[in-house]
């Protein structure tokens, strides 16, 4: 059968489920049943606690940090996608922990389209380049009392939580099939629910 690689990306406001939600895909879609998942991790979180470089502090403006961000997202996707195409397996998903329109939610449009032109990009290219997108609603909407800050990355306030969290959906709204998962139920059920969306964008029943 032809390889059929499926690329989605999870985002989002902080404190949202991500990292849970990639554990539950890691779980759900298992090597044994033929599935391959490559995972890419979020990039400014990494460059934040890994590399000490942040849009605070007076370490770089907001604008320099999206081009540390989206240079080291556009490799990561490349190589991602290149051993997609690579292992044995005929069913991969390539699962983003946000990605590069991410970045359009922390500086202006005018920055963003001038950041994507430096890489040689328009914003329709990069979208292009996904199948599909989960947005999963911050807890600072609806579910306040599990918002935390033990992420050592994560600085925003609840107000800004919620704030970022409609920038974030503003940025991907041009994406043809972005798919919102609200805190209208308890977590364990929201994450059931981003997983049987996944099942239908892969054309799969649960």
């Amino acid at each position: 059968m032809p390889k059929s690689i499926t690329r989605i990306v999870l985002t989002g406001g902080p404190a949202a489920g991500k990292t849970t939600l990639i554990s539950r895909i890691l779980k759900e879609f298992r090597q044994e049943d033929g599935w391959k998942v490559i995972t890419i991790p979020e990039t400014a979180t990494e460059l934040i606690s890994g590399f000490g470089i942040r849009p605070f502090g007076n370490c770089v403006s907001m604008e320099d940090f999206q081009y540390f961000v989206i240079e080291d997202q556009l490799h990561k996707e490349r190589l991602a996608l290149k051993g997609a195409e690579m292992v044995p397996e005929d069913k991969v998903l390539i699962i983003y922990d946000r990605a590069v329109l991410d970045d359009k939610a922390y500086i202006s449009d005018a920055q963003f389209a001038k950041t994507l032109a430096h890489f040689g990009k328009t914003e329709q290219e990069v979208l292009a380049g996904y199948d599909a997108v989960l947005h999963l609603v911050t807890c600072a909407k609806g579910a306040e009392f599990a918002y935390n800050y033990g992420n050592a990355a994560r600085y925003e306030t609840v107000e800004v939580a919620r704030e970022k969290d409609d920038l974030t959906l503003r940025a991907w709204s041009t994406h043809p099939a972005v798919y919102v998962i609200d805190n209208s139920v308890n977590f364990e059920d929201k994450i059931d629910r981003a997983i049987a969306q996944i099942y239908r964008i892969i054309g799969q029943a649960a």
